[in-house]
């Protein structure tokens, strides 16, 4: 098999980040699971000019090499516990970015205090390691030098495919972040709808229902009511927690409930009970009474 040489190209696509940032990132103890998941956080943010992402945890598993989703769920915790990102609940998954402030960062989830750093070295954009310093107290107040600070990316959502119509447009928007024009269209990006109804998963997260999944289902059932059968899903999900279901099954969970709500259930046979006493329809009286008061 011929092996194909890479030659990845910036126009591409690249990756944004301080260096006094990214110093920090190598500075601190991460564990080896909870690095890869931060920096594909970071692919999945500054690398789409973001500050924050709703983001699921297929998609970061995918990035980090097939990694389980309960490990990078687990990482997500542990991140937000270590304050090193914020987290809350998202459309497909969780809304996570990175917290810039690094003095805020915790050696360990619970310390209650910030890491002590001596010195962070500041870098400039020429790449050299310059003499400021960055001076961090266990109590978590910093000076910082403004010198190798980059401008924070914009928020807005995630498309999987980087345009490549014009690469030079685009390595020339990305280039030049502090332009006008790329602000500009990157705090114009209307934000996606909110979701008609949400279910609770496995994983702790929130499955969001768009209006356009709510328009096909009720087309589908037109005879359900649609939203009272999603808050009798989530009802019934937040009352058994050993029922929950993954992000991957919880469609199909929706679909069996609403054919099992279609369709009426019959009785079991047997679970009438006739009286022995009163049943006049399946008595013969013509004969008379017998000794024992029956027809």
């Amino acid at each position: 098999m011929v092996s194909i040489a890479r030659s990845p190209q910036l126009e591409h696509g690249h990756l944004r980040i301080a260096n006094e940032l990214f110093d920090a990132i190598t500075a601190h103890p991460f564990k080896q699971t909870t690095l890869r998941v931060l920096l594909a956080v970071l692919r999945k943010t500054y690398g789409y000019g973001k500050k924050e992402d709703d983001l699921s945890a297929s998609q970061l598993a995918t990035l980090c090499g097939r990694m389980s989703r309960q490990h990078v769920t687990t990482a997500l915790n542990e991140l937000a516990a270590l304050r090193v990102i914020h987290k809350r609940p998202g459309l497909y998954g969780c809304v996570v970015g990175v917290n810039k402030d690094y003095a805020q960062w915790l050696a360990r989830p619970g310390s209650g205090q910030a890491e002590a750093r001596a010195a962070v070295p500041a870098t400039g954009r020429d790449g050299g390691v310059s003499e400021a310093r960055t001076s961090v107290s266990v109590c978590g107040t910093s000076s910082r030098p403004d010198s190798g600070r980059a401008a924070s990316p914009a928020v807005g959502p995630t498309t999987d495919n980087l345009p490549s119509n014009n690469p030079d447009d685009d390595a020339a928007c990305a280039a030049s972040a502090t332009a006008p024009a790329c602000q500009a269209a990157l705090q114009h990006i209307d934000p996606p709808p909110p979701p008609v109804a949400t279910l609770p998963l496995a994983d702790g997260s929130e499955f969001g229902i768009t209006a356009t999944q709510a328009a096909e289902w009720s087309a589908a059932y037109p005879t359900l009511d649609l939203p009272a059968e999603l808050l009798r899903m989530r009802a019934w999900l937040q009352a058994r927690p050993q029922n929950l279901k993954t992000r991957r099954g919880i469609r199909a969970f929706v679909v069996s409930w609403l054919n099992r709500s279609l369709t009426p259930r019959a009785a079991a046979p047997g679970s009438i009970r006739k009286t022995a006493h009163g049943n006049f329809a399946d008595q013969d009286y013509r004969a008379g009474v017998a000794a024992d008061g029956s027809f």
